[in-house]
């Protein structure tokens, strides 16, 4: 959705305007295409998600996840006033908080069970 987001965003910017926003190097390899990168330019990958096979610790994992992906949206957030922006961004917040109550009952449930 942030990709997306983006996409939207530079829609309509000219090739100067790309380039004095530091997003020449974005352009020359993606154009306006939706390609997922973080703030760094590092694309995404599959590698990045990771399974140990053990419960408690794949929830852990996933919970620091979406943790950190709470925080980024919060600082996304805090970057922009425009309503059409912050929408979206403040849903994908509270998702992650929802996400993150639910992987941590399971946590809790596993941690009874002793699993």
């Amino acid at each position: 959705m942030i990709s997306t987001m983006i996409r939207q965003l530079m829609k309509d910017a000219s090739v100067e305007e790309l380039k004095e926003a530091g997003l020449a190097p974005y352009y020359t390899e993606h154009k306006r295409g939706v390609f997922p990168v973080d703030a760094n330019g590092v694309p995404f990958m599959a590698a990045y998600i990771n399974v140990t096979g053990d419960p408690l610790v794949d929830l852990s994992e996933d919970m620091a996840a979406e943790e950190k992906a709470r925080a980024v949206y919060e600082n996304l957030m805090d970057q922009t006033t425009d309503p059409d922006l912050l929408a979206p961004l403040s849903f994908l917040r509270e998702r992650e908080v929802v996400h993150f109550n639910r992987f941590k009952a399971l946590y809790e449930e596993y941690k009874r069970k002793g699993l």
